[in-house]
Parts: structure tokens; C-alpha cells; sequence
């Protein structure tokens, strides 16, 4: 019984959850979204449909070893399991650790599907020691990028914080938006998330992180894509007397201003930040 739960029930349980997983992605469902999530796409330079493919692949090519196993009963058959299993163990606890300290937030999703690997991984062989190597990867991780983790994640309280510079014009322009609708905001300065503007590839600012819940962000950047989102969700919320007023404000900011100012922080200046 206990081969069939490690080799059989334990894969076919985590390609269902996977399977359920992409598809929710590609129904446009917010149960697999956060900053992490945001991160790690820009991290590994992959969608996270394609993560979950990789994901499914690497499974199905184990339920067809561990199936082999239960009929062969195979030595070499379970060794190469219980290596793909820890092989799949160690990048998760990789890549989760690097997104919870580099962010400060974690997919639940990814969570979940990492308790799984971690579950099946013990069944295979509960008194492994090299399981322990996955404290010592997240201690490393932790020390390396804990200061980011401690900077950050305070300042996310507000729904609207916005990422930039007194000295940035492209800043003004939101924040002069921001104050004639009578949008609540908090600003912080960017410099403060020099590892979330890393870890994105992000050169501009203004940015503006928008907190819809405790696990999950979207990041706006640049001057267009703030305001278009702050009128579609914020001002078709008001009267029209209200709907009036922001229409109005055509007049102090261009909506095809799509650039922001370039970020340098090696220097800790803007860069090319002229109106």
C-alpha cells in the first residue's frame, strides 16, 4: 500500500492539482496571482502556463516511472524516482524562497503544490536525511535577501502606494491626478524597493502597487497605465457630477504619456525625467 501512495497516488494527486491549476490560469482566474507570481515570471523568463506544463511534464514522466516500479519492482527505477522528486523539491524551495524574501509575499498556489512534492518525497523515503538540506537553502536565501523582505513589505498598507520621486515630473502628473479626484494613497520613495524594481526589470517610475488582498498585488507603471487603471476602478465608481470632474482632467495630462523617469541606482538619481 505504501509503494502504491508514493508511486502512484501521490503523482496522480499532484498532476490533477496541476492540471486544475492551468487551467484556472487559462480561464483568467486570480487564485494563482501575487507579487510573487509577478516576480517569478520575470525571474525565469517563463509564463506561469508554461511553469505549469514544465511542471505536469516533469510529473507524468514519474507517474510512468513510479508505475514501472510497482510492476518491476525496480532499484535503479526508484532511485531515479525519489531523484526526480528531490531534483523538483530543491528548485521549488529555491524559487519560493527567493520570491518570499525578495517580496515579501508568496503564492498560496505554488505553496500548496510544494507541500505535495514535500509529502511525496517523505513517503518515498521518511528517514532521508538530505530532506534537510531544504533548511539550509532557506536560511541561505533568508540571509542573503532578508533586508529587502524587512524594507519592503511595512510600507504595503494603503491599496495605493505609489513608488517615486519629488524631483520626478512624471511622478507630479499622478500625484496632481491623485489630488483632484480625491484618491487615498501613500508614497514612498523608490529607492526603498530597489529589490522589487530588480527583480522586475523595471527602469521607470512612476510605479504604483495596488493591494487587492494580503497575497496578491498588480504593479502599474508609468503615467498612462496608473490613470487609465485609476479610472476604470476608482472614478466610474462616483456620480457622474464626479465623472464630470475627471474627464476634465484631459487637460493637465496627456493619456498617450506612456514614458517615465529612467532610474539609476547605482547613482541614486533619475535619468532622462524632463516633461
Amino acid at each position: 500500500m505504501k509503494n502504491h501512495l508514493s508511486y502512484r497516488f501521490m503523482p496522480m494527486i499532484i498532476l490533477s492539482y496541476l492540471f486544475i491549476n492551468l487551467y484556472l490560469i487559462m480561464i483568467g482566474s486570480k487564485w494563482c496571482e501575487s507579487e510573487g507570481c509577478e516576480v517569478s515570471k520575470s525571474l525565469l523568463k517563463i509564463e506561469q502556463s508554461d511553469l505549469y506544463s514544465i511542471a505536469i511534464l516533469a510529473f507524468g514522466i514519474l507517474l510512468f516511472i513510479g508505475l514501472k516500479i510497482l510492476k518491476t519492482n525496480s532499484v535503479i527505477l526508484k532511485e531515479l524516482y525519489k531523484l526526480g522528486v528531490f531534483s523538483v523539491l530543491i528548485c521549488e524551495t529555491i524559487l519560493l524562497s527567493y520570491l518570499y524574501f525578495k517580496t515579501g509575499s508568496l503564492c498560496i498556489s505554488c505553496f500548496i503544490f510544494y507541500l505535495l512534492v514535500v509529502v511525496n518525497y517523505l513517503l518515498i523515503d521518511p528517514k532521508d536525511k538530505k530532506i534537510f538540506i531544504i533548511f539550509f537553502i532557506v536560511g541561505t536565501i533568508a540571509f542573503l535577501k532578508l533586508d529587502v523582505n524587512t524594507k519592503a513589505s511595512p510600507h504595503l498598507t494603503s491599496k495605493y502606494t505609489l513608488l517615486q520621486s519629488e524631483s520626478c515630473q512624471h511622478c507630479k502628473k499622478v500625484k496632481l491626478f491623485l489630488k483632484e479626484n480625491n484618491i487615498t494613497y501613500s508614497k514612498e520613495k523608490y529607492t526603498n524597493f530597489d529589490g522589487l524594481f530588480s527583480a522586475l526589470n523595471i527602469t521607470k517610475i512612476p510605479l504604483m502597487i495596488v493591494k487587492k488582498n494580503k497575497d496578491n498585488f498588480i504593479l502599474l507603471n508609468g503615467v498612462d497605465e496608473i490613470v487609465q487603471y485609476l479610472k476604470v476602478h476608482e472614478l466610474e465608481k462616483v456620480s457622474k457630477e464626479n465623472e464630470t470632474k475627471s474627464n476634465s482632467f484631459s487637460t493637465h495630462i496627456s493619456l498617450d504619456e506612456k514614458e517615465g523617469c529612467e532610474i539609476n541606482f547605482l547613482q541614486k538619481e533619475l535619468e532622462n525625467c524632463n516633461e
